[in-house]
């Protein structure tokens, strides 16, 4: 009786996790980390023309979803974020782009290269990109599950599948 009431929480308790998928194979999940609003998740990578750093941010906000808050960067080029005057600061070597908060309403796709030195970083923890083939499309999203599903990617790397197809 308290096994299957124990069981029946885990199954319906929603939690929000940031997921790494692969969109270009079936959206294969590669990582799941457990999150809450207002946590940040960066990506940063070195621009493959410019050779200038770029460090995107993003906070999880409702939905739940991901919201653009700023981009840095140490000089712009090439493929680089337009930036405006009346959203564009200095921060000592940083150019700094407020992206005003506006929602990823498919999440946030980019191409994996080594050039790039990409790195992702979710609640404060790096996530592993180096078993990922290079050339592949990553997608990170934040999706709802159940702690159920968080349990069983956690203990035994059970994924689950993507819940809208993006392509």
């Amino acid at each position: 009786m308290i096994a299957g009431f124990i069981l029946l929480i885990l199954t319906i308790y929603p939690i929000d996790a940031v997921t790494l998928r692969l969109p270009k194979q079936e959206y294969k999940q590669i990582a799941a980390i457990r999150i809450s609003q207002g946590q940040e998740v960066i990506i940063a990578y070195r621009h493959s023309v410019e050779r200038t750093r770029v460090k995107g941010s993003f906070t999880i906000g409702p939905g739940p979803a991901l919201y653009a808050h700023e981009t840095r960067m140490t000089s712009v080029g090439t493929g680089l974020p337009n930036s405006s005057p009346e959203r564009t600061r200095r921060d000592g070597e940083w150019i700094v782009v407020d992206e005003g908060l506006k929602k990823l309403e498919d999440g946030l796709r980019f191409y994996l290269s080594p050039v790039n030195r990409t790195r992702l970083i979710v609640a404060g923890q790096h996530i592993n990109l180096d078993k990922i083939k290079a050339g592949s499309i990553l997608l990170v999203d934040v999706e709802k599950i159940s702690l159920m599903r968080w349990l069983l990617w956690r203990i035994a790397a059970t994924s689950w599948p993507a819940e809208i197809d993006r392509d």
